[in-house]
């Protein structure tokens, strides 16, 4: 549940995770992990979508092709591929705040480095490296899904994620007036140059911020978490134990499984391949429409870029609500129905997206009717991406990092797809909207084929009694280790 109070939210003791939502509360741990991971995702997108805002100067400065914008678009998102995959298992390994911390302090060398570029090829080397900024998603992710209880994982993915991608929005606000600001002192081919060095600075401050300012856990630190996951699953991969041996010996065979070959079992997981398909047409509907909406404003209607990006960025900040939206309603509907319910919300989230992705292309010939059009595919597209990570945490619980940094790779996949058919549609954009929208509206029956599991049988659950009576009793003599460590 998400309320509007200071509260500390209560934390259910067998998990140590949140119950609820506290949005005013910024304490440690819980709350402060969804504040830090949010802000910084966000932040990232200053980097990551920088240069999509002042293509129209950029364009003209390097004398680009409508092909080469394409191939810009295509470089940023198909290296994001690569970094988020590995972002997953970095995770599982560090903790999400170290890995956020390194990829935006990394991410911010190439983000700066843009302001070098001389031709369309350096552009593209630039842009593909900067694609490491879209991997802090998969840290956002799995950072709150460390916090928060099942019950309410699907808010807190999507008010993470949702605020972070706000960033969109406000990097479409921020780079015009940051370009007409330099723009007063400095000519124009200097000044968009010295305009990319703001997000790299912000970049920077973000990681530090995040790397001293959160938990990774709800036990502090990465390294003092649970060997085993909360809420009664067992995590894969655990290393140490000071438990007797008949204890390891259990926890061994019922669910110690190589590192390597679990990421293997996942990526071949039914379920995990299908959700990567459908957050492909959802988030990649997202990032592929943010890297093109202020070339087909500006194209279509004769607008300026500060007004185009003042109308684009619409399409981004409207997720301080809409993957918010999507999350709450996953999580309102699975306590009454079940997970067959977060499926249920998946298919009709997805219906009305693809709907007015295809109304675009034949409604929008006025200004108004397409800013409209806009905010109505950009509500449900994002409504789509907090409804698909409300089932994420379901997937396979013991490789939460893996199946995240698998699902957000499908994001960018998509994102890749659909930058290709607005490249070969760059002459008319309207008819690349309708093919997409064809696509989303083709993936909506997704959900009806993804199963979940029943009920366990009475044979099963005493097995997974024992099991969770170890669990609980693992946890409690770890904590009991921190706090004499700690002299408490």
């Amino acid at each position: 549940m998400v309320n509007l109070t200071a509260r500390r939210p209560p934390v259910d003791p067998s998990s140590m995770k949140a119950t609820d939502i506290n949005l005013f509360n910024f304490t440690r741990p819980h709350m402060r992990a969804l504040h830090v991971s949010w802000i910084c995702f966000h932040i990232a997108f200053t980097g990551w979508l920088a240069v999509a805002p002042l293509f129209p100067t950029i364009q003209k400065d390097l004398n680009l092709t409508d092909s080469e914008i394409g191939d810009c678009n295509i470089a940023v998102l198909s290296s994001s591929i690569i970094f988020r995959i590995l972002a997953g298992p970095l995770c599982e390994k560090y903790g999400p705040r170290r890995v956020m911390a390194g990829i935006l302090i990394l991410g911010a060398i190439p983000t700066a480095c843009v302001s070098l570029v001389q031709s369309a090829n350096s552009l593209i080397a630039a842009r593909f490296f900067v694609g490491i900024l879209g991997a802090t998603f998969v840290s956002c992710q799995f950072w709150t899904t460390q916090m928060f209880s099942p019950n309410t994982v699907g808010g807190a993915n999507a008010i993470a994620a949702g605020w972070g991608n706000m960033g969109a929005g406000i990097t479409y606000l921020l780079m015009p007036i940051v370009f007409d600001i330099f723009n007063k002192f400095l000519p124009v081919n200097i000044a968009w140059r010295v305009s990319m060095l703001v997000p790299a600075f912000l970049c920077i401050i973000a990681g530090i911020f995040s790397y001293f300012l959160g938990d990774d856990c709800p036990e502090g630190d990465w390294s003092r978490r649970n060997l085993f996951p909360n809420d009664g699953y067992v995590q894969f991969g655990d290393r140490e134990s000071k438990q007797p041996k008949i204890k390891q010996d259990m926890e061994t065979q019922i669910h110690r499984i190589p590192t390597v070959i679990h990421y293997l079992l996942v990526f071949i997981n039914p379920n995990v391949i299908l959700m990567m398909v459908m957050y492909a047409c959802c988030f990649g509907v997202e990032v592929a429409v943010d890297n093109v909406i202020a070339i087909f404003l500006t194209s279509q209607f004769g607008i300026s870029q500060t007004t185009a990006g003042l109308v684009g960025s619409t399409f981004g900040l409207l997720n301080i609500f809409s993957r918010l939206s999507g999350g709450l309603v996953s999580d309102f509907v699975n306590s009454k129905i079940g997970v067959r319910g977060r499926l249920l919300v998946q298919f009709l989230c997805f219906t009305l997206q693809g709907v007015f992705l295809i109304l675009f292309k034949f409604m929008s010939g006025s200004f108004a009717s397409a800013v409209v059009l806009m905010a109505c595919f950009s509500l449900f597209t994002q409504a789509c991406c907090g409804t698909s990570f409300g089932i994420v945490p379901y997937l396979d619980p013991a490789a939460t990092g893996i199946v995240t940094g698998l699902v957000g790779a499908g994001g960018n996949v998509g994102g890749l797809i659909f930058a290709a058919i607005f490249k070969a549609y760059a002459s008319d954009l309207r008819t690349g909207f309708m093919i997409v929208g064809l696509s989303v509206l083709t993936v909506s029956f997704i959900p009806f084929l993804m199963k979940h599991k029943k009920q366990k049988t009475q044979s099963n659950q005493s097995t997974m009694i024992v099991t969770l009576n170890v669990t609980l009793e693992r946890q409690m003599m770890k904590r009991v280790e921190v706090m004499k460590t700690q002299n408490i």
